[in-house]
């Protein structure tokens, strides 16, 4: 691939203007593929660090957000970048160490564009919103292959709309485009379900527990994306005159008695498979689609059939069949039949490695 300098603040800035407003939700196509770096306007970049900040595209965007139930989202913006070849990984390891010596510097801007978008939010949602807690911080982590990760988080108070029991999420993102390297993650209180989530195309949506995924290329319309959230049983029992309620409280004792032996099983089960769980794994939402498929792969003893692939991952055959394709020119799996079934399996010089 060769050496590839960073030009991660830039894509960052050029992202934020692009997000909560109709009138330049175009410019997210710009997000991912920045041309030009901006430098903060108090600093005078060195030749290093000018160097460092030329010419670069992330290899994925996710916009992860988690929504509270008084509509408040707190947002982490993770740019992942491959560090697969020593040029790489040193010019990331010196602007890591730079954003850790200066962090104010490198997120500066990040935090004008971010609540000039909040405001256009604002007039546009017509609701009162807020941006606090501004941060950034970049790391490396293996995935299992080696990327190097710039996070810049904040607090967005009022991104939700909240009423009559319901949080409704969408109208600060309306018309949003996700390039094909970017993913939208929303996530939710446990207590709520969704009750509406548009949109839902055949490709590029996934939803998971208490959770919804779109992957670009995906261009929003003016009312989405759109989620409606509530609370499972609100509003659903209305006692009829005349009912006996002593015959009511025991009938409901006996469900509680139920739900707690059943609570209690699903508890040792769930600390079961949590304890089987390797404790250093990266979450899902920032695994590439080929590293999801290595690690369910990993899961299932190194061999698998295609089609609980696509059942457990929830792609479209098409999808993943592209995946697999991708995975297996290079070299990282094979493929058999059996049956009338395609089964996968890891390459036999990364099961022994």
């Amino acid at each position: 691939m060769g050496a590839r300098q960073f030009a991660l603040v830039a894509a960052a800035l050029c992202l934020t203007a692009a997000v909560g407003a109709p009138a330049i939700a175009a410019a997210s196509t710009r997000a991912t593929t920045p041309t030009n770096v901006e430098r903060p306007a108090d600093s005078v970049a060195t030749p290093a660090t000018a160097r460092q900040m030329q010419q670069v595209t992330p290899d994925t965007v996710v916009l992860d957000v988690s929504v509270y139930e008084n509509g408040t989202a707190r947002w982490e913006v993770v740019y992942r970048t491959r560090l697969d070849d020593p040029e790489t990984t040193a010019a990331f390891r010196s602007y890591k160490s730079d954003i850790e010596n200066n962090s104010q510097r490198y997120s500066q801007q990040f935090v004008g564009r971010m609540n000039s978008t909040i405001r256009s939010a604002e007039e546009s949602a017509g609701r009162a919103m807020t941006g606090s807690n501004y941060s950034v911080r970049a790391e490396i982590r293996e995935f299992p292959q080696r990327y190097g990760l710039v996070v810049y988080s904040f607090r967005w108070d009022g991104f939700a709309e909240t009423s009559g029991g319901e949080i409704r999420v969408g109208d600060s993102l309306s018309g949003l485009i996700l390039n094909e390297k970017t993913r939208l993650l929303v996530k939710w209180p446990e207590d709520y379900e969704a009750t509406t989530i548009e949109p839902e195309p055949d490709s590029g949506y996934e939803k998971r527990e208490q959770a919804v995924v779109w992957s670009g290329p995906l261009e929003f319309a003016g009312n989405e994306p759109r989620i409606v959230l509530t609370t499972p049983g609100t509003g659903w029992f209305d006692p009829p005159e005349g009912l006996p309620w002593g015959l009511l409280a025991l009938a409901v004792g006996g469900l509680g008695v139920l739900a707690l032996a059943g609570g209690g099983w699903w508890l040792y089960r769930s600390r079961e498979n949590e304890s089987s769980e390797p404790a250093d794994q990266p979450p899902e939402d920032l695994l590439s689609n080929e590293e999801r498929v290595l690690r369910l792969l990993e899961r299932r003893g190194g061999r698998v059939k295609q089609k609980a692939v696509v059942d457990e991952l929830g792609w479209t055959e098409a999808k993943t069949s592209q995946v697999v394709g991708s995975l297996r020119e290079q070299g990282k799996i094979e493929s058999f039949r059996l049956g009338r079934e395609n089964v996968l399996a890891l390459a036999t010089e990364q099961q022994e490695s």
